[in-house]
């Protein structure tokens, strides 16, 4: 399974199908006016994006441009080209750091009023990137609750050596019990005072 998705205009310009449910079972209003903000500055960071990618396809042919017209008028291009790729770069910048932020949040926003729990990270599976794809783990999850129930949670990390993370602790949230909701589940820390296999507290 890839982490990449592929993205249709639906799923940019409106809530997944887990968040609109966890705005659903939020229980209070102020927890849903979270959610629904932090999903809407994750929506105007995608369009941001995007708006910066089209700007950066558009600046390659207007360099071009700008490049025959001072060449006809002995004319300096470097305040233009300077004008025209800082835009395209800028916006595209703060659109994509706009949307980690707000799918950050947003995703925290969602386990807000979650249990949290200490459990035990049994597996670490690489998945090595190539190309532009960068490495990411898949670390499966167990913890034992007081009522003899073991959640299973699976958590995607992207960095390294979390492979050294197996055996060690870690804690997280949930929205349900369900021992089989694989995905209900938002990371809060490595639990201790240092991650296991001495990678720092929160390393990632």
């Amino acid at each position: 399974m890839s982490v990449s998705k592929s993205i249709t205009l639906l799923s940019l310009f409106s809530p997944d199908a887990q968040t609109a449910e966890r705005m659903a079972a939020a229980r209070t209003p102020e927890t849903r006016a979270r959610i629904r903000r932090w999903s809407c500055i994750e929506t105007v960071g995608i369009a941001t994006t995007l708006v910066g990618i089209a700007l950066l396809m558009l600046a390659s042919f207007a360099s071009i441009g700008v490049a025959v017209w001072h060449s006809s008028t002995d004319g300096d291009p470097a305040r233009p080209l300077w004008w025209i790729w800082g835009t395209a770069v800028g916006v595209a910048g703060i659109g994509a750091l706009t949307w980690v932020i707000g799918s950050s949040r947003r995703h925290a926003a969602c386990f807000a009023e979650g249990d949290e729990t200490v459990g035990t990270v049994g597996r670490a599976v690489e998945h090595p990137g190539s190309g532009d794809d960068l490495t990411w783990w898949d670390l499966r999850i167990s913890a034992m609750m007081p009522d003899g129930t073991t959640l299973h949670r699976r958590l995607h990390l992207g960095g390294e050596h979390h492979d050294r993370r197996v055996g060690g602790p870690v804690r997280f949230r949930h929205n349900t019990l369900d021992p089989d909701a694989l995905d209900d589940i938002c990371l809060v820390d490595w639990a201790g005072p240092r991650g296991y296999g001495g990678l720092p507290h929160g390393d990632t």
